[in-house]
């Protein structure tokens, strides 16, 4: 089911690359029991000829990218239409954008139903610098808040 919502979202927004980051305990700090929280790209799919994000991003620690998480997390998303241009702002994912040749990036957080916590990310990547129009815009947040039905579901029979 999610990977026919991840085909269905890049298909209507011709997209390259179209993923899911989910949160998890990656283990503990060295000298203390505090566990370290990282996220990892789940589920992905693109298009042929372009390169997977999901072999660079496993186990990710979070505060890695705490500007990122921030905004997400106050606002629900990211929205970068060019990474290369210096006047839009990247909230620290210009690096990752370019290790994954990544022009533009629309990335909607996932709130689990029953809790209404952050549970990850959908993201949608592009090659070539891409403004969505609002209507877009809509479709990936409703195909989101589709995913996170479906993974809260998952979580809780775990």
């Amino acid at each position: 089911i999610i990977d026919q919502e991840l085909t269905h979202i890049s298909e209507e927004l011709d997209a390259d690359r179209v993923w899911i980051t989910q949160f998890h305990n990656g283990g503990h700090f060295l000298l203390s029991n505090k566990s370290i929280q990282k996220f990892s790209i789940t589920y992905e799919i693109t298009k042929v000829g372009i390169s997977p994000a999901s072999q660079i991003f496993k186990d990710i620690p979070i505060s890695l990218y705490s500007r990122a998480m921030n905004e997400i997390l106050e606002n629900g998303y990211i929205y970068v239409s060019n990474f290369e241009d210096p006047t839009i702002e990247s909230y620290c994912l210009k690096s990752a954008a370019f290790a994954t040749g990544t022009k533009a990036s629309y990335i909607v957080a996932l709130y689990d139903i029953g809790t209404d916590r952050c549970i990850g990310t959908v993201g949608v990547d592009y090659v070539k610098k891409r403004e969505l129009h609002h209507d877009q815009i809509d479709i990936l947040t409703e195909r989101a808040n589709r995913i996170a039905g479906y993974l809260s579901v998952y979580l809780k029979d775990i």
